[in-house]
């Protein structure tokens, strides 16, 4: 990710963080004066981190309710839901969406390119195809989110419109895990209208439904200002 897509994710995510704009502002500006390289790589990391941590901060547990309770109206009937992990039954969810003005076969083709990720993607890390030669249904990658390591199993592609897998840490399988992560690429004219939602029904989830769901709605504001940035001519 270079210093222009952190600029337009700062200016798209973050500027209504009014309470911190003066912090984050000085922090931007001290980024952007170093020439880039691997420290500048790690510093961008960093400081997008702290404004995604500092964005859910800032927010209250009523307010984070009510986003989770609008996320549920808004959602996407149009995405295909394993029983199990359907937002009907699922205690966290999260439905974010953005309209980009590139057409839906090249949004897709840059989306579906997971080893990819981390050139333009500044929270995950390290992505490896574990299954060689399948990138569609079946196949399964390791990566880094937040430093953490993770596993995800793609269960269900079709070119150009969806894709979904359900992601569990290094040291669990499927079965145990409780998320489920679908992404919808729909044709507006010649843009596309990308949704992404995410369930969570692990033990984990159940604790505090709305924290856990605010703040995948904010990684996800990130995922798709980012796939934005580098689809967009």
């Amino acid at each position: 990710m270079d210093l222009q897509s952190l600029k337009s994710v700062y200016r798209e995510c973050y500027t209504p963080l009014v309470r911190y704009k003066a912090i984050t502002g000085k922090v931007f500006r001290t980024v952007i004066s170093i020439r880039p390289g691997a420290a500048m790589n790690k510093l961008i990391r960093t400081f997008t981190v702290m404004l995604l941590m500092s964005c859910a901060y800032v927010t209250s547990s009523k307010a984070q309710t009510r986003e989770m309770q609008s996320d549920r109206a808004h959602r996407d009937r149009g995405i295909h839901w394993p029983v199990a992990y359907d937002p009907s039954v699922a205690p966290v969810f999260s439905h974010n969406e953005l309209l980009i003005q590139a057409d839906c076969h090249h949004t897709f083709e840059r989306f579906a390119d997971a080893v990819a990720w981390p050139n333009w993607f500044v929270l995950v890390k390290d992505v490896v195809n574990e299954t060689p030669g399948k990138t569609g249904q079946g196949a399964l990658y390791r990566l880094k989110i937040f430093g953490s390591p993770i596993q995800s199993r793609i269960v269900e592609v079709e070119a150009d419109q969806r894709i979904s897998w359900i992601p569990f840490g290094a040291d669990e399988t499927e079965t145990r895990h409780g998320h489920y992560h679908a992404w919808h690429f729909v044709p507006q004219a010649a843009n596309c209208l990308v949704i992404t939602e995410e369930t969570g029904i692990g033990p984990g989830d159940r604790k505090d439904p709305s924290a856990g769901s605010h703040y995948m709605h904010k990684a996800h504001d990130l995922w798709l200002a980012s796939l934005r940035y580098i689809s967009e001519p």
